[in-house]
């Protein structure tokens, strides 16, 4: 079998001719054959083999001094060969005193490639332990394969390849493809690109087909767990796939590094099925950026030059194949600069979108907890001026009124929003039209803003561009938004769209906060309406009340009190929680205080009252049994005499403090039952008579049960609030109602009702 093999020491031309004498079995050494032939296959252990059976014999042949340095070239050439060919591979060892050649031949057509050092590189590092520990070395076709080669000589002195000799493996050529006699080639000029890029995007999917080699490998002997098929096929595509236009490239840009060129002109002749070959790799590398990702295989991930770089070559190489082989005259391609060019804008595009997009998202989140009109335009302006680079903005609002309410502006001068402020809604500008009929106006230039809208002129001098943006929910006009711009500006489509979708999204934020804000209004009415007007007058007595509910904007509360005459010298009172918020809770606080009042009309029995009042509660809501109920403290004032006594009854509702004029206090407990609830309710009745400077507080859970981050302030905390505020002729009701607030750190966790009968010293 005759072939051409690349000799590096001595120095040749060309390609040598020689014949490879048959093996032998048994041999030409004293010592055992000069020849052993060692077939490699997947199996774990292979490369470890090897390195010992030419370690073993060369030590047999008296060649102890190169037997350490064969061992690790063996090593080296094996594992190439099983990581870019696969396996099987053969190793070929000749003994001849002084001298031994080690060769080892796969199936792969491609010759190795040695890279130049890098950090990054994770393959062909072997290729300088076989220069460095071998005497000469080179490269050798064969005709269904190749084979690298090795020589080590004992006599030689340690003298090793010769530096100033050819690289053979940029000396050897591109192995021809197969079948080439029956494909046509073509010439693909793709033009400058910088060596160093060429260096290491190759050097990078060399470590990815190295690493993917190994995975699969070991998953072949069992030394590691199974690949998925998926991962399999992309394994053989980026292996074996586009290998030709690969190592072509690879070739051209070590040799401008060898020769001190910082750019390659890149050049290729191929078949035009090398154009589907390249669309299959690149697809198949882009699946293991995205495997690598999910993998977190992180230092295999194509950095983003690389995949700038890949998408250009492959895709300009598939067009110009394809163009060729159609027989379409030859065009100048885009260059890697321009391609460059086209991503950095793409990369702008992007960005400008991501920023948009992350502007929408921060002015949902402020939107969100935006309560007032003034709130919202804060910002809507803030994210809104920002995002467009505008000079200035605002909201105009449509009111009842003449004119047109500006709750913010964000880079105007004061004057400009004086001048706002005074808009009508029938005036021809930007923001009053956009309200008026409901359209956007676009304004690009000075020469359209004079056209469309003169008076703007006058009105802001220094600006050449503008928007206005109607705010409309359901058909309604709620008002517009305009940006100012000191320059001109082109709106594009998706600018445009980016500023009706904050328009849309304010807008809602708008009319969320007008119903929020109507419904606290009928919510504070409607509470007004559930308390007492006012507090009667009582001889000898200071009444003080106080109310707080939940939080300003939120439905009508179920805490209640209230104090009315129901006979001579006599007051009923009362206090209480029903259950609920809203419509049903507002239902039956009215009940419940209504029904009080009229029950006291024919009757001051605190027990028998609260009897008939939880039957009333029980008949209102018969099929919602246990969902319509409320506990109630309700008493009889009586003054009569120079005395003064209550008659309470509870109906489970927390029973009363009574602070005495000397600063003793009792927190007094009342047995009794919820009302609206159960059959026959437990209801206890108590009297209490006040001595001069006497009080007793009343209160809702809302005081009690309030918390900090320590507990609850509990009854113990209203006890001592009411000792302190007693001591000083403090309003009790207001002091109970701000110790509990503070206590909340500054909000209410429930409603708050208080009521504090007070006895004035003679």
């Amino acid at each position: 079998m005759s072939h051409r093999e690349i000799n590096v020491r001595p120095p040749t031309q060309g390609w040598v001719e020689r014949v490879v004498a048959a093996r032998q079995a048994s041999g030409a050494g004293r010592n055992g054959p000069a020849e052993v032939v060692l077939t490699i296959g997947e199996e774990m252990g292979a490369v470890a083999h090897a390195r010992r059976t030419v370690s073993q014999h060369l030590t047999r042949h008296g060649l102890t001094e190169v037997a350490d340095d064969a061992e690790l070239v063996a090593g080296e050439l094996v594992t190439n060969a099983i990581l870019h060919a696969g396996p099987p591979a053969e190793l070929v060892l000749r003994v001849a005193p002084p001298r031994a050649r080690l060769e080892v031949r796969d199936r792969s057509r491609v010759p190795p490639v040695r890279p130049q050092p890098s950090h990054d590189a994770m393959t062909g590092r072997g290729l300088v332990f076989v220069e460095t520990l071998s005497h000469a070395w080179g490269v050798t076709p064969l005709r269904d394969g190749k084979a690298v080669w090795a020589e080590f000589d004992v006599g030689a002195d340690g003298e090793h390849q010769d530096p100033s000799a050819p690289d053979p493996l940029l000396s050897a050529h591109e192995p021809e493809p197969e079948d080439d006699s029956a494909q046509q080639l073509y010439t693909v000029r793709l033009g400058d690109v910088p060596t160093d890029l060429l260096l290491s995007a190759k050097s990078h999917v060399d470590n990815v087909v190295r690493e993917f080699t190994l995975a699969a490998t070991g998953a072949r002997s069992g030394a590691t767990g199974a690949v998925p098929d998926a991962v399999a096929a992309l394994i053989d595509t980026v292996v074996h796939g586009f290998a030709g236009a690969r190592q072509a490239i690879k070739r051209q840009a070590l040799a401008a590094a060898e020769a001190g060129r910082d750019r390659v002109r890149l050049e290729l002749t191929l078949p035009v099925t090398s154009a589907a070959a390249g669309e299959q790799y690149l697809r198949a590398l882009d699946e293991t950026d995205a495997y690598c990702r999910a993998q977190r295989l992180l230092t295999l991930e194509s950095p983003p030059q690389h995949r700038v770089f890949r998408r250009w070559y492959v895709e300009e190489l598939v067009t110009q194949l394809r163009r060729a082989a159609a027989g379409e005259p030859e065009v100048a391609g885009q260059s890697f600069e321009q391609r460059l060019l086209s991503e950095i804008e793409a990369i702008a595009t992007a960005e400008r979108r991501a920023d948009q997009a992350v502007r929408l998202y921060s002015l949902t989140v402020a939107l969100a907890a935006a309560t007032t009109p003034e709130a919202v335009a804060e910002a809507e302006l803030r994210e809104g001026v920002a995002a467009l680079g505008a000079s200035g903005g605002g909201m105009l609002l449509a009111t009842d009124g003449p004119t047109l309410a500006v709750p913010s502006t964000l880079g105007y001068e004061e004057q400009l929003v004086a001048r706002l402020r005074n808009e009508s809604r029938d005036t021809e500008l930007p923001a009053a039209f956009a309200l008026r009929t409901g359209e956007p106006v676009w304004l690009e230039s000075r020469a359209e803003r004079d056209e469309r809208f003169p008076d703007l002129a006058g009105l802001e001098s220094s600006t050449i561009s503008m928007c206005a943006i109607p705010l409309i929910v359901e058909d309604r006009h709620l008002g517009a938004l305009r940006f100012s711009f000191t320059e001109a500006r082109l709106f594009d489509p998706q600018e445009r769209s980016f500023v009706q979708a904050m328009a849309a999204q304010t807008a809602q934020a708008l009319h969320r906060t007008h119903l929020s804000q109507q419904r606290a209004d009928i919510s504070r009415r409607l509470q007004r309406s559930l308390l007492p007007p006012g507090l009667p007058e009582i001889p000898g007595m200071q009444v003080w009340a106080a109310y707080q509910p939940l939080t300003a904007a939120m439905d009508v509360g179920g805490d209640f009190y209230d104090v009315w005459p129901c006979g001579p010298q006599r007051w009923a009172f009362a206090i209480g929680d029903v259950s609920g918020t809203g419509p049903e809770a507002a239902a039956s606080t009215a009940l419940v205080r209504h029904t009080l009042r009229a029950l006291t009309m024919t009757s001051t029995n605190v027990v028998g009252t609260l009897r008939k009042l939880d039957r009333a509660l029980v008949a209102a809501a018969p099929d919602t049994l246990n969902e319509r109920f409320s506990t109630v403290l309700f008493g009889v004032l009586t003054v009569r005499d120079g005395q003064v006594w209550l008659t309470l009854a509870s109906g489970g509702h927390p029973g009363p403090i009574v602070v005495h004029a000397d600063g003793t206090v009792d927190a007094m407990e009342l047995t009794g039952s919820v009302l609206g609830i159960l059959p026959d309710p437990t209801i206890e009745r108590r009297r209490i008579v006040l001595e001069p400077g006497d009080e007793v507080v009343l209160v809702t859970d809302g005081a009690i049960e309030a918390r900090d981050g320590g507990g609850f302030f509990g009854i113990e905390g209203v006890a001592a609030v009411a000792r302190a505020s007693h001591a000083v002729g403090a309003n009790t009701a207001e002091a109970i109602e701000q110790a509990v607030f503070q206590h909340g750190g500054g909000r209410m966790h429930d409603d708050l009702a208080v009521l504090v009968l007070h006895r004035n010293h003679r």
